[in-house]
């Protein structure tokens, strides 16, 4: 990681990670390289187990010669045994990296494929979900998502390694998630039942994070109350507060929609198991009750004059430029001094189930785009509020279309269709995509625009258009999906309407040849028995001897 992460954020995203993991989960943390050292053996969370890993995080380091994955994941699961009794297991893993164990290639080969077929069966066995992060465009992208989407778990990549601490913070709300207040406008409200805060505060570059208590006293980094601990980390603040005063607390000087107020307090909340992916329309159980002294409350004339509810918005991460709906994606930090305004939030009561003492309904996802969301679960009781956040992927088709039309203007000259393509990574491999957009129009307009291999998704294509009228536009894409298996796809078609006055010159030329086409995977598949493919054979044929060669490039939607 001495290129991916020169730095060394590797060490305020895991002392973000150890601040905030509740107190009581058991966990513990491992460097890996060619071999596997421990920072902070497994046990249950406490002080002391925290003032050991703060005081390690020194020991992280870029000196590894080899990634040895199977290993490092043989080594944190070394004490697991069977499905656990209560509880979820979780393994969040991170690396820049390949599985390389040696400088033999056939020796790594030979553990790539132990981890995808004897250890991915062992960690469903135990229930153990798998979240992986990766930092940079060299790792093995297709292992760490099939680790993650086989086991229910989930999948981050970082484009740079300042994005690191906001991903730690979404999968341990994944894995073992804080209790939180809610922060509306900078604004949150702490009751009497609180015995810590901390305040979870992200900052540009320059800037500077304040607190105001409800009497109007402000908290800075170098202006510290009694009680008050402040850890100024790369690209965030810590502020922990013992015994807080009850009331109105404001945040000053940032405004991000990742901060967060964690606490501790007896009178807690919890949720029930949620998926990490759903398809679009599904409607998994959404759950959550207060404990207290982590016992589930059960007494009904106090959970009657409580309220519940979900409030479900796209992910941040996803209004950030370089997101793309249905994929996990990172905030562009340079952004980050003027970050973009929280999107809307829907909000969906949850009942009192009095049965289970529990408040409860069925998701409503209809009508959600697919892409990350973020899931808030809330409970008010007037005095109190409690939350837990969750993230949930909506997917969609392995292959997303959309279609915008394009008018000329005075810089612009030439009408256009813009064919916005987005794949599913837990679904498709995206390099692994090629076919064909057909689109037809007014007389006689029927061109054929081909989609090699190896592109890089999101992309968009452009295809000139001469004439005002109404257009389709259809597709047939081939490619493998995550485990392996050849699919066909037909995006969604689209229909515009373009009105504009045409040109004196009916007909343009568009400079080039079109590439030629890649009949090898069809006849591979063909072969594999994947009868699917060769229905669209004939036609593609014909079509493609007749493709032109349009622009194709890198585009964010």
């Amino acid at each position: 990681m001495r290129q991916t992460d020169p730095r060394n954020l590797r060490a305020p995203a895991v002392q973000l990670f150890n601040e905030l993991i509740p107190a009581g989960a058991i966990a513990g943390v491992w460097l890996f390289a060619e071999q596997t050292e421990v920072l902070a053996p497994p046990g249950a969370v406490d002080d002391e187990w925290r003032k050991r890993l703060r005081g390690r995080l020194n020991r992280i380091h870029s000196r590894g010669l080899f990634t040895d994955i199977e290993g490092a994941i043989r080594t944190a699961t070394a004490d697991w045994s069977q499905k656990p009794a209560e509880g979820e297991r979780h393994l969040i893993l991170l690396t820049d990296g390949l599985t390389d164990v040696s400088k033999n290639p056939e020796d790594s080969a030979a553990s790539r494929q132990r981890i995808l077929t004897e250890q991915i069966e062992r960690l469903k066995g135990m229930s153990a979900k798998v979240h992986a992060i990766g930092l940079s465009d060299q790792i093995d992208e297709q292992l760490m998502r099939l680790l993650a989407v086989q086991t229910g778990g989930w999948m981050e990549k970082a484009e740079t390694a300042d994005a690191l601490q906001r991903l730690f913070l979404r999968v341990l709300e994944q894995s073992a998630p804080p209790t939180t207040v809610p922060i509306k406008g900078n604004r949150f409200e702490i009751d009497n039942q609180v015995r810590e805060l901390t305040v979870l505060a992200f900052r540009p570059e320059g800037g500077q994070s304040q607190l105001t208590t409800p009497d109007g006293e402000r908290i800075r980094a170098d202006q510290l109350l009694p009680g008050v601990r402040w850890r100024a980390e790369a690209g965030y603040d810590l502020i922990t507060i013992a015994n807080p005063k009850p009331g109105q607390w404001r945040i000053r000087g940032v405004e991000d929609p990742d901060n967060r107020v964690v606490i501790i307090t007896d009178l807690d909340i919890e949720t029930g198991p949620l998926p990490s992916a759903i398809a679009q329309g599904e409607g998994p159980r959404a759950e959550t009750w207060l404990t207290d002294h982590k016992q589930p409350i059960q007494r009904l004339d106090l959970l009657q004059v409580v309220q519940a509810k979900v409030q479900l918005s796209p992910d941040p991460a996803q209004q950030q430029p370089g997101a793309t709906p249905g994929q996990s994606s990172t905030p562009d930090t340079t952004a980050a001094a003027t970050p973009a305004a929280p999107p809307p939030a829907s909000e969906q009561p949850l009942p009192l189930d009095a049965a289970s003492a529990r408040f409860a309904a069925d998701l409503r996802t209809a009508g959600l785009a697919p892409g990350v969301y973020r899931l808030d679960f809330v409970i008010d009781g007037g005095t109190f509020q409690r939350q837990i956040s969750r993230h949930l992927k909506i997917r969609g088709a392995p292959l997303q279309a959309s279609y915008e039309s394009q008018l000329p203007t005075d810089t612009q000259p030439q009408a256009a269709i813009l064919v916005k393509l987005s794949a599913d990574p837990d679904a498709v491999e995206p390099a692994s995509l090629f076919g064909y957009l057909i689109a037809r129009g007014p007389e006689g307009f029927n061109e054929v625009i081909e989609i090699p291999k190896d592109k890089r998704f999101p992309l968009t294509v452009k295809i000139p258009i001469q004439q005002p009228g109404d257009y389709q536009i259809s597709g047939q894409f081939i490619g493998r999906a995550l485990a392996g298996e050849p699919i066909q796809i037909q995006p969604e078609a689209g229909n515009l309407h373009l009105d504009f006055k045409a040109p004196k010159t009916t007909k343009a030329g568009v400079q080039g040849s079109a590439e030629p086409f890649s009949w090898l995977w069809f006849f591979v598949y063909l072969l594999a028995g994947n009868a699917l493919l060769g229905s669209a054979l004939g036609l593609t044929w014909w079509l493609m001897g007749r493709a032109r060669k349009v622009h194709v490039g890198s585009a964010m939607v």
